[in-house]
């Protein structure tokens, strides 16, 4: 039995685009490039009220997406989605290439040393979303302790094993030396 959300987020919804109601969508990856509208998806607000909307229009714009909303005609009528999180079933994504990842399946892996191998008695609670890169929370297994943040960089991270759910960290003493 999957202990896995059914939803997963896809991207973070941004400030409303032109007159005609349509609002950005920032997303990490390609998720959306393939998808065609009309659609029905579930969002979040920052407390985690989910609610549905539908989805008319989307099309890539630069570094995001644009969509509109059925219902919503204005800038003004949009922007209640602002920092709202797109969330799509889990079995509808297609399935990432090789080295890649949907970060909500790094949530709950065990934190080990790249160097040593050994456990660190750490686990991912939450990725952070971050514009330059994603965040990696880590709380201790025993509950207490410091919480630690850890950019997802090549650096700083190294592989992930799902099956053995652990996490390689890398000089993990840096991170409880500032």
């Amino acid at each position: 039995m999957s202990t896995k959300p059914s939803l997963v987020k896809v991207g973070v919804i941004g400030s409303s685009h032109g007159i005609k109601g349509f609002i950005k969508l920032f997303t990490e990856g390609d998720t959306l490039q393939y998808v065609k509208a009309p659609l029905t998806c579930t969002v979040e607000d920052p407390r985690g009220n989910q609610s549905t909307i539908q989805i008319e229009e989307i099309k890539q714009n630069g570094n995001h997406f644009l969509l509109k909303l059925k219902g919503y005609d204005t800038p003004e009528t949009v922007v209640k989605y602002r920092g709202f999180s797109l969330l799509w079933k889990r079995e509808e994504l297609p399935k990432p290439n090789e080295g890649e990842i949907y970060t909500e399946d790094l949530v709950g892996l065990l934190a080990i040393s790249k160097e040593s191998n050994t456990s660190l008695e750490y686990i991912v609670t939450q990725v952070i979303d971050n514009p330059a890169h994603p965040i990696l929370e880590l709380k201790p297994k025993s509950g207490e302790g410091e919480t630690v943040l850890i950019p997802f960089l090549n650096r700083f991270v190294g592989d992930w094993n799902l099956e053995s759910k652990t996490l390689e960290i890398i000089h993990w003493e840096q991170w409880f030396e500032v």
